[in-house]
């Protein structure tokens, strides 16, 4: 089950924010947050689904350059890796961490949102474009609407 951490199957706004959080969050704070994943191929997501590890059947992360136009994905993951990757929100440095870098890309990235501001969905490494800005551009770059 191959996770891709590449972006260039993201959509070209999301390309753009990922590199701006890299540069001007990550590296400028030296945070202990990776990029863990950007576009998901529909195996590997059928998988998380059958493993109650994803909910939406229609996922942001799902795209597929073989379409003419291409379909782009609109969701990345960030992680917090010190020595590992860990979700454990139970550890405080971790959830900490989870939430200073969220509020840190929001500041700079205000085309996406954040799950881990949804009190019903606590996603803290979750980032998508937003709906507003996606359907701006839905004629020119097709990609997934959540």
């Amino acid at each position: 089950m191959k996770i891709f951490r590449t972006t260039e199957m993201l959509h070209p706004l999301m390309q753009n924010c990922v590199a701006r959080i890299q540069r001007d969050v990550i590296d400028l704070h030296s945070m202990p947050i990776r990029l863990f994943e950007t576009g998901r191929a529909h195996e590997r997501h059928k998988i998380l689904l059958e493993r109650g590890k994803s909910t939406d059947i229609m996922s942001g992360h799902l795209f597929n350059l073989e379409n003419n136009p291409p379909l782009y994905a609109t969701a990345v993951d960030f992680v917090y890796y010190d020595t590992k990757w860990s979700w454990n929100l139970r550890d405080s440095t971790v959830a900490s961490w989870y939430q200073l870098f969220g509020n840190s890309v929001l500041d700079i990235c205000p085309e996406l949102k954040w799950s881990g501001q949804n009190r019903k969905s606590v996603n803290f490494c979750h980032f998508y474009l937003r709906e507003d800005v996606i359907l701006e551009f839905i004629d020119r770059i097709p990609c997934v609407v959540r």
